[in-house]
């Protein structure tokens, strides 16, 4: 058919110009890249490229539907087996008891190693407090001991001072204000320290307190004192020095 727009055109170059151009598009729209090969008259040839790139793009639209078929079927598969996830929870629910059984076993271990520690450190504690206590009476007696013993020792250097004041009182010789020193001095250590002479004439004579010097013969009944030669001191009931005396035997 002629083009009214242009009389002299040929019917047999535009049908083979409107073929070339379809195989164009069908080119493009399959990805195959289109050839630069010059157009031919012949339509068979050019026809021959697009129907050896449709078998192919029809096998792989094939592939592609296989492999979202089996896909399809491997989900149905694993959403349709209503026993694959309660095997899993029931394992879980049975390994959460044994884990909670074996941290209360652990614990209950752990308890019982810190009580027997708490019971070891009371009883070292305790030990150490009766030690302590031991130490502080032990203490404490040896402490009244000592003082005791350092009080007889100034005491015993005394003695012969207060020998000296007795004999003085005994001659007349203790007068004035040395008599009220040595009063004085008498008081102060018989308050303070408990230091007390003993022994007079005509007392029962004592073997435990006093020191037989010499004996005579005379009188009656038990031995007595006769004669103090040297008086005698006591700190309390303790025999600092005892008094040295001439006893009294009866006939």
């Amino acid at each position: 058919m002629k083009d009214p727009m242009h009389p002299t055109s040929d019917p047999e170059l535009e049908n083979q110009a409107d073929a070339s151009a379809s195989q164009a598009s069908d080119l493009q729209n399959t990805g195959i890249p289109e050839q630069s090969a010059p157009v031919s008259s012949d339509a068979s040839v050019q026809s021959e490229p697009v129907a050896s790139a449709k078998p192919e793009e029809a096998d792989k639209q094939d592939e592609n539907a296989a492999f979202a078929d089996l896909a399809a079927r491997l989900g149905e598969e694993i959403d349709s087996d209503p026993e694959a996830v309660p095997a899993e929870g029931s394992a879980a629910e049975e390994a959460e008891p044994e884990d909670a059984n074996a941290q209360v076993e652990q614990l209950k271990a752990q308890v019982a190693e810190l009580e027997e520690q708490l019971a070891r450190a009371r009883a070292e504690t305790y030990n150490l407090q009766q030690e302590y206590s031991g130490y502080v009476k032990r203490s404490k007696t040896e402490m009244s001991a000592h003082r005791t013993d350092g009080q007889k020792a100034v005491l015993q250097v005394l003695l012969s001072v207060l020998d000296d004041v007795q004999a003085a009182r005994e001659a007349g010789e203790l007068q004035g204000p040395f008599e009220s020193i040595a009063n004085k001095l008498e008081n102060t250590l018989e308050t303070n320290f408990g230091l007390t002479r003993y022994g007079n004439n005509g007392d029962e004579f004592d073997p435990n307190v006093h020191e037989a010097m010499m004996a005579q013969s005379g009188g009656a009944g038990e031995p007595s004192i006769a004669q103090v030669l040297q008086p005698g001191y006591k700190v309390g009931d303790q025999v600092l020095r005892a008094t040295k005396v001439i006893v009294n035997n009866p006939d």
